[in-house]
């Protein structure tokens, strides 16, 4: 079962550990690049959770730079900022007093992840979804989450079965929790992530734990339970009390001249770009496209022009997976076709 972790407890071991890691870390350093987070820690998971805190961060920056006065969509304006961008991207640096608070949170967000997945996933839903979450913004997380994915994929095929662009936070709260009613796998073993742990600050998981949990028995199966509706004062779970599916959420949202099929085509993709992040463009910029934004922009125009997925996908295959070498199975030309196939459903 998932473990119920105490949540004042975890956040003091996660300011002890940061100290441990930054204080070497930064002995000869007033700045750290990318590189250095990337290796921060023994536990990978940490290290990523760090870049893609700087990333959310990079990007609510980018998303400033809109104004009324100025067409920010032009080709010229996005090629120009896609280079600025890009060239950003190469030169992180983060002092300590910026990287401190980065380092805690993703230590207390992974020991979730080891832990407790579905309250992590819930705790990220309720922190995102107050504008709507996109598709991009789930399949992101699988950039930079690498333990107990399982749950977060079932969430992520769900959500491309709702055939809408955007779910408010009622309905991804909603389709979450129908996931986890759903999900029956076992978590990961903590073990091989508490040695990575103890590298830096040694614990015992029961020292975590709530004072319920820890007298649970060693032998008692460990799978992830149902959500509950109520929760001890130490524990934050989101889980809604209202038992309404998703598909009975949007029907009710709807007038009684609007039906679901109506709010999917009120989102249907008219370009592609509605389904692309802004980390997914650079990391298809960098990794597909040489490195060249307006390359990438042009293939971007290329496909909304064509008529079928058959036709795109022979368009990319000739144009660029040749040219480029692209692994046809690498997660990002996967992540691509996805988002391509998506534009003709």
């Amino acid at each position: 079962m998932e473990r119920k972790l105490d949540r004042a407890l975890v956040e003091q071991y996660s300011e002890e550990f940061t100290e441990k890691v930054l204080l070497p870390a930064y002995a000869d350093n007033e700045q750290l690049g990318g590189q250095a987070i990337l290796n921060l820690t023994p536990v990978k998971q940490i290290n990523l959770l760090v870049i893609k805190a700087l990333f959310d961060q990079w990007q609510k920056e980018i998303d400033k730079l809109r104004s009324p006065y100025f067409d920010y969509e032009s080709e010229e304006v996005q090629q120009a900022l896609d280079d600025f961008i890009n060239t950003l991207s190469q030169h992180i640096s983060v002092d300590r007093n910026h990287l401190q608070p980065l380092v805690e949170r993703a230590v207390q967000d992974t020991l979730y992840l080891v832990f407790s997945p579905a309250v992590y996933y819930q705790q990220q839903v309720s922190n995102i979804a107050t504008e709507g979450i996109q598709e991009a913004d789930v399949l992101t997380w699988l950039k930079y989450i690498k333990v107990n994915r399982p749950l977060l994929e079932l969430y992520i095929d769900k959500f491309r079965q709702q055939s809408v662009s955007v779910l408010d936070a009622d309905a991804a709260t909603l389709l979450l929790n129908e996931t986890i009613n759903e999900f029956s796998s076992p978590i990961e073993d903590p073990s091989p992530y508490v040695a990575d742990f103890s590298e830096i600050y040694s614990f015992e998981p029961d020292q975590l734990m709530t004072n319920e949990e820890s007298e649970r028995t060693e032998d008692e199966p460990a799978s992830i339970p149902k959500p509950e509706n109520e929760s001890s004062n130490n524990e934050e779970v989101v889980t809604p009390t209202d038992p309404r599916t998703l598909h009975d959420y949007l029907s009710g949202q709807s007038s009684s001249n609007t039906t679901l099929t109506d709010i999917q085509k009120k989102h249907k993709m008219e370009s592609i770009r509605e389904y692309i992040g802004v980390n997914q463009r650079y990391m298809f910029i960098r990794e597909l496209f040489g490195n060249d934004p307006q390359e990438y922009q042009q293939a971007i125009y290329e496909i909304d022009q064509k008529q079928s997925y058959v036709e795109a996908f022979n368009f990319l295959r000739h144009e660029f997976a040749q040219k480029h070498h692209w692994k046809m199975d690498s997660e990002e030309v996967v992540e691509l076709l996805e988002i391509v196939s998506k534009r003709y459903n």
